[in-house]
């Protein structure tokens, strides 16, 4: 069953991947700080309000992931992006380091942080391509 990303149900999809992705283990395990995901306001899909999936990373574990309030999140690493950019993310269409690079999706906290854990922002976005998802634009 497709699931519609940033909800509670697709985050909770979202941690099993992660936490069952062995590629995702071994390219993460340097990696000790949580991130946040935040969707822009889109009220013409269902998004009125900025809202953020907040991961628990920890050397290659998922130990958390929650749907809070954009104004809610305490990660200190933050990718902001609105919705299109983050449907072409998850589809696979948009590289999110090229996003980043381009301006695509906002970096709020360490930037050099990211770029030095590339490898393990490429195997959480594959995790996120695993979760089968549905956009409310979808036909």
């Amino acid at each position: 069953m497709a699931l519609r990303p940033f909800t509670p149900e697709w985050a909770d999809a979202f941690r099993a991947v992660v936490s069952a992705d062995a590629a995702y283990r071994a390219a993460a395990a340097k990696w000790t700080w949580p991130l946040a995901l935040v969707l822009r306001p889109a009220p013409e899909y269902g998004y009125p309000d900025a809202l953020a999936m907040e991961l628990a990373l920890d050397r290659g574990n998922c130990h958390a992931a929650s749907i809070v309030a954009a104004n809610d999140v305490t990660a200190e690493l933050v990718l902001s992006a609105p919705y299109a950019v983050w449907k072409s993310v998850v589809r696979g269409e948009l590289d999110p380091i090229v996003g980043v690079t381009r301006g695509a999706i906002a970096v709020q906290g360490p930037l050099t942080m990211l770029m030095m854990h590339a490898k393990a922002a490429m195997a959480l976005l594959a995790c996120a391509q695993a979760v089968p998802s549905t956009f409310p634009d979808d036909a």
